[in-house]
């Protein structure tokens, strides 16, 4: 099962994603949550103007987006919603009126402005605000959608290591990023024991234009423990924004953690590695993603 929601306006355009796949089963039916069969990446950041995300099946849903993929590179003017369209299309059989398993949201940040298109293999078309996936799911959602007051203020980093305070005026279209994120890593928690969505600790994916870049990205997000009888627990959430992308998510006591990166041939991939530090090296030296985010003071 499935579950993206996204959106786009002038002021920013965004996709949330749960990550779960499948559920598998040992012989005595304990669940196994995490393994490169359950999870993977639904949203893939192209380049920094175009994210495609993707519900249904996964196998065949990858190789369109990893064929685009590879186009996008050859030729950057590529119109990405209708050659996906195309594609999807061909797999569609028409003489057994069988239709393609998978949909998906297109996100490009173009000269005319930001876009979002629904795409399926029976048309595509743009919208404002559009979901893919359990429709029962997308409403449970809705009702745990919570009003988000904003800070009024942030403070911003200087070139000297000193914090400006200054105002902060959040859109309307932010307010609903942040509300659906939230919202949808509620749901993951509580359905962690359906095969519905599900994301490895609530950990969704959230892309959107970012500040300051103005380019798609993969946000960061952290938690840790705060007491002394927690131990030193908890995680990060990661993310590579250049050359290859994808992200990261590190668990402190685990000592251990995935990577889900765009194109890959694995859904997701687990490192065992003793520190944060030593699981960035190995991203960095095998995979080639500049894993960036939340670390740990201590």
């Amino acid at each position: 099962m499935t579950l993206v929601v996204g959106r786009v306006d002038s002021d920013i355009g965004f996709l949330v994603a749960d990550t779960l796949l499948t559920f598998d089963y040992d012989l005595r039916g304990i669940r196994r949550l995490i393994n490169n069969e359950s999870h993977a990446l639904k949203i893939q950041i192209l380049n920094p103007d175009t994210a495609i995300a993707f519900a249904g099946d996964a196998a065949k849903a990858l190789g369109l987006i990893r064929t685009l993929h590879a186009e996008l590179k050859e030729d950057p003017t590529t119109r990405v919603s209708e050659r996906l369209f195309e594609l999807s299309t061909q797999l569609h059989d028409y003489k057994r009126r069988t239709l393609a398993d998978f949909e998906f949201l297109v996100l490009q940040l173009t000269q005319e402005g930001r876009k979002l298109a629904h795409v399926t293999s029976e048309a595509f078309r743009y919208c404002e605000r559009a979901y893919i996936g359990d429709q029962a799911e997308y409403q449970r959602m809705l009702e745990l959608r919570r009003p988000y007051c904003s800070p009024k203020t942030r403070h911003v980093q200087q070139p000297d290591g000193t914090f400006r305070e200054e105002p902060l005026v959040e859109s309307e279209g932010q307010i609903e990023f942040t509300e659906l994120s939230v919202a949808l890593e509620d749901l993951t928690r509580l359905r962690r024991r359906e095969s519905t969505v599900g994301a490895i600790s609530g950990c969704v994916t959230r892309v959107c234009d970012a500040w300051p870049s103005r380019k798609l990205e993969y946000l960061q997000s952290g938690e840790a423990s705060t007491s002394p009888w927690e131990g030193k627990s908890g995680f990060t959430v990661l993310a590579s924004n250049t050359d290859v992308r994808g992200i990261g998510i590190y668990y402190r006591s685990g000592q251990m953690g995935f990577l889900f990166i765009v194109g890959d041939c694995q859904y997701c991939r687990r490192i065992d590695a003793e520190t944060l530090g030593i699981f960035i090296e190995m991203a960095k030296t095998t995979y080639e993603l500049d894993l960036t985010g939340v670390g740990f003071n201590c």
